[in-house]
């Protein structure tokens, strides 16, 4: 197992090869060695933090089958618009497009086959605490990764304490401290300065960043300022760590080099997390996945990063340690050689 200052972090879990964010797919992830499981958090009609990457139900369960007429005006099936014991009668499945039906990524697991479901962020946290607790010998604890997902949209459904709901949560699992094996992100900023100053919370906190045309349609946040050297300065001021897409950390002209924003974070001592690595969906700019992951991780030296396929994230750092140790005692010996033949000849 890998022994790594670089954090890996499980995307949704080790969600490359099973449906996202449910159970079997965090196991998994954990199986495979990674140093963090995150978790999305959507809030039910009665105020329940649920695991999930989106607002809606409709891309990754059968609620248009199980509650068809529930949709609003729009098509889509919100997750706000159910309770928790609805939710609980859906079967989870691999990520499909909702209008025609067609998996967003179909060499990964088959559509609508075997049986997963959605989980509440309580549920999943006592799985965390089970793993942890059957895996002492290991003496490797896997933390928690929550993201506090679209806010202002909650904001607009009258649930404007929702931040409050899930620290309440966080804290029940002892949750609380930034000494404590958890991270908090949210791509809205102005939320996670407000967990910071007004709900006091002292968790270690990261700012998930984007650009201005990638935002959703819910958010306000100026990802031009906030990725700005005055932004990120004060950024620095309230957060631990920085979340951007991969490409924003660097610049492409004849080769590829850190960008402003990558010095400014190493400038404000900020963490580097990175999303999302997907060793079926590399850039081209990468022969391989592996040599994707060597610039960042051996060039960059990011701190951390979000993967899809955490097993091929930890075999590529524990092949680098393996060559590394190899190398260094190639030194050693050929420095005792030396050494002996000084000796010799005096």
């Amino acid at each position: 197992m890998k022994s790594s200052s670089i954090e890996v972090i499980g995307h949704r879990g080790a969600s490359g090869y099973l449906p996202e964010h449910t159970l079997p797919c965090k196991a998994l992830a954990y199986g495979q060695g990674v140093d963090y499981l995150e978790q999305d958090v959507a809030l039910s009609k009665d105020n329940v933090p649920i695991v999930i990457h989106d607002i809606y139900l409709d891309e990754i369960s059968d609620v248009a089958s199980v509650f068809p007429g529930r949709n609003r005006s729009d098509g889509r099936f919100y997750l706000i618009d159910f309770t928790l014991a609805e939710i609980k009668q859906l079967r989870a499945s691999e990520r499909f497009n909702h209008q025609t039906g067609n998996p967003i990524y179909p060499n990964r697991f088959p559509l609508h086959q075997s049986t997963f479901h959605l989980v509440t962020l309580a549920e999943e946290l006592e799985f965390i605490a089970g793993l942890n607790k059957a895996n002492l010998d290991n003496k490797r604890q896997v933390g928690a990764y929550v993201e506090i997902k679209n806010p202002s949209f909650h904001a607009m459904e009258d649930h404007r304490n929702m931040s409050e709901i899930v620290l309440e949560v966080l804290r029940k699992y002892n949750y609380s401290k930034r000494s404590d094996n958890i991270y908090l992100q949210c791509f809205d900023i102005d939320e996670l300065k407000r967990i910071r100053s007004e709900l006091r919370s002292d968790l270690k906190l990261v700012a998930l960043l984007t650009d201005n045309r990638e935002r959703d349609e819910y958010s306000k946040t100026d990802y031009t300022y906030w990725t700005s050297r005055i932004g990120m300065a004060n950024l620095s001021t309230f957060v631990d760590a920085i979340g951007p897409h991969y490409a924003q950390l660097y610049e492409q002209g004849n080769t590829l080099q850190p960008s402003e924003l990558y010095y400014e974070a190493r400038k404000h001592k900020l963490l580097i997390h990175p999303y999302t690595f997907r060793s079926d969906v590399v850039p081209s700019l990468f022969a391989t996945f592996d040599v994707m992951l060597q610039f960042f991780l051996d060039i960059l030296r990011i701190d951390g990063l979000f993967t899809d396929q955490p097993d091929r994230v930890i075999r590529y750092i524990e092949s680098t340690q393996k060559l590394n140790k190899a190398v260094k005692f190639h030194s050693f010996s050929f420095g005792i050689f030396i050494l002996s033949i000084a000796l010799i000849t005096l």
